[in-house]
Order: structure tokens, then C-alpha cells, then sequence
């Protein structure tokens, strides 16, 4: 353990990960492949028309990414990094590319992800940002944030407030995304606020990278 290599995680690993900080995997262990959100037409051009992808609901979406289902032409495409499925390969290979940063901040699951973190810690975190904001990082990242992480992320938290108090609509936007249920309780701005914030520490490369 004090000499494993430090590596960045798979595609799988991390929307699982992901799910399991959230509090939204379903850890069902077998049963059928599941189709959990994908951007409309992405089957249409591989398939001339004939097959469309019929996304599940419900528990299906928050599966192991073990259990999702591939078509050997067109695989998932939150996954990314994963070898094409009509050759054998022998062992995936381990990117860095901008197009990480795309998936994990716009991708349906991460977003809805986020946002059920910030419910999270917005019920147990504590009282204040900065109780919060600490329990959140160790949640992630398993320590505490030192004193410039940790007044960088409440001076993060403060600007993005504020930006959404002036749009009301980008918070509405962002609250809307995925099927699970909004808590109820909870102010709506702050727990898009905290989504928001917990997006950002979702994609820190510590979060992301096996340490």
C-alpha cells in the first residue's frame, strides 16, 4: 500500500464512484444489463435508424457501471477511455484528456450526482459553509482540506452563490437535471448552490486519481 502506483482511474471507476459519494449506486449485485442516460442519436447513424436506445428508469439508472449495456459498435459514452469492443484488447489504456473534464461536468449522471452530494452534506455536513465545505472535501477525498484549499473553496462557494442568486433560472436548470427526486426541506438555491461546488470537487484530480 505505500508503494502502489498512483494512476488515474478508469471511466467505470469513477462514475461509480461517483454514484456511491451521491448516495444514489444501487449496489443489486447481478441481473440484466441496464441503459442509464445517453444523448439522444447517438445509436442512429450506426444503426441506419433501425435500433434506438430505450433509456431505463428508476433503479436501473444507478447501477454499477458493470452492468451497462454495450452494443459492440457504439459504446457508452460516459465511459470514455475504453477500447473499442470489435478487437480483442489486452489491457485499457490510461488518458488525460480535456474530454474528461466535458464528460464529468456536463454529463447527466455526474451533474444529478453532484446535486444529490450537496443534498448530502447540506443534512449532515453541519451548520456552516465552512463545516460543510470540510466534510465534503474528506468525503471525497478522504482527509481534511488545508486552510488555502479550504478558503478557496469557500470564496468558490461565495462567488457561486451570488452568480446564482442574480440567475434564478440557472439554478432551476441545473436542479432539473436527472430523475431522482429534489429533497425536500432543503432550500432549493443552496442545494444548487452546493451542487455546484460539489461538481467542482468531484472533478479534482485527487478525487479522480487513485492516490
Amino acid at each position: 500500500l505505500s508503494r502502489g502506483p498512483r494512476f488515474r482511474l478508469s471511466a467505470q471507476q469513477i462514475r461509480d464512484q461517483a454514484l456511491f459519494l451521491s448516495g444514489l449506486l444501487v449496489e443489486q449485485i447481478g441481473g440484466e444489463p441496464v441503459k442509464p442516460y445517453q444523448p439522444a442519436g447517438v445509436w442512429l447513424d450506426l444503426t441506419l435508424g433501425k435500433i434506438k436506445y430505450e433509456q431505463d428508469h428508476g433503479d436501473a439508472l444507478y447501477r454499477r457501471s458493470l452492468y451497462i449495456f454495450w452494443r459492440r459498435s457504439v459504446g457508452p459514452t460516459m465511459l470514455f477511455d475504453v477500447p473499442a469492443r470489435q478487437v480483442c484488447t489486452v489491457k485499457q489504456a490510461r488518458t488525460n484528456t480535456p474530454l474528461h473534464a466535458l464528460t464529468l461536468m456536463n454529463d447527466i449522471a455526474f451533474v444529478e450526482a453532484a446535486r444529490k452530494m450537496a443534498e448530502r452534506i447540506l443534512k449532515n455536513g453541519g451548520e456552516t459553509d465552512s463545516e460543510r465545505i470540510v466534510h465534503a472535501f474528506r468525503v471525497a477525498t478522504a482527509r481534511t482540506p488545508g486552510e488555502g484549499e479550504r478558503a478557496t473553496l469557500e470564496k468558490t462557494l461565495t462567488k457561486i452563490r451570488k452568480n446564482l442568486a442574480e440567475n434564478p433560472d440557472a439554478a432551476d436548470q441545473l436542479l432539473s437535471v436527472g430523475e431522482s427526486p429534489i429533497a425536500e426541506g432543503i432550500d432549493r438555491t443552496e442545494i444548487a448552490v452546493y451542487a455546484s461546488l460539489m461538481n467542482l470537487i468531484l472533478n479534482l484530480d485527487e478525487v479522480l486519481t487513485k492516490e
